[in-house]
């Protein structure tokens, strides 16, 4: 079983997640905004990281990447759509008023379709621009989780006034993505409570289910 322990993290109070294979220990970090927090997490349950990912380059959501890969010596998985906005992380701390931060490198693409395995777990990765060009999401279809990271909140929908979002892009990306799965699906948003997909197709009032 995949459990994923929600840790809110930046002035921002995004979700970074760790999911952790319940029957292996091994882990991976998801939306890595602040470093510290989150390796006071890991040494808590005492797992096993093995790969930090993103579900996309957003300061909030990777802002402590290579801190992280410092510290553990991990590599990291990225959708290359976002390198744009990965490349521009610098620039994006200073707009926020946030301390200098660290680019981090990519060991692994992440690409729409593939199977992102922890320990005995997998994730599917499902492309959800709109948010961002590259914005992916992580599905587990075994247990009906999804990292959303800022494509669905609770009532909400991801922003779509900053510069190369598209709000129709982000409508279809949940209509075609995210609506079509089990409607009892779980889903961990990058901001606020989690939710459910069958919920949000039935009263989000930005973006009902076709």
């Amino acid at each position: 079983m995949l459990e994923i322990h929600e840790i809110p993290v930046t002035p921002f109070m995004q979700n970074c997640t760790l999911l952790v294979c319940s029957e292996t220990n091994d882990a991976a970090v998801c939306d890595c905004g602040d470093a510290t927090p989150v390796l006071q997490k890991i040494e808590q349950l005492g797992v096993k990281v093995t790969k930090v990912i993103a579900t996309h380059g957003h300061l909030d959501h990777i802002g402590g990447t290579a801190d992280l890969m410092q510290a553990l010596q991990i590599p990291f998985w990225f959708p290359r759509g976002d390198d744009f906005l990965r490349e521009g992380l610098g620039e994006q701390a200073r707009m926020y008023g946030f301390p200098p931060v660290r680019v981090p490198s990519v060991d692994v693409d992440i690409v729409a379709g593939m199977d992102l395995r922890i320990g005995n777990c997998k994730l599917e990765v499902l492309p959800c621009p709109g948010h961002t060009p590259g914005h992916v999401v992580f599905y587990d279809a075994v247990d009906h989780q999804m990292v959303a990271g800022d494509v669905l909140f609770q009532g909400s929908v991801g922003r779509t006034d900053f510069p190369f979002s598209n709000p129709e892009d982000l409508v279809k990306s949940i209509q075609t993505q995210i609506y079509t799965l089990e409607p009892t699906t779980v889903v961990h948003c990058g901001h606020g409570p989690t939710t459910t997909i069958g919920e949000e197709a039935r009263s989000n009032p930005f973006v009902r289910a076709k």
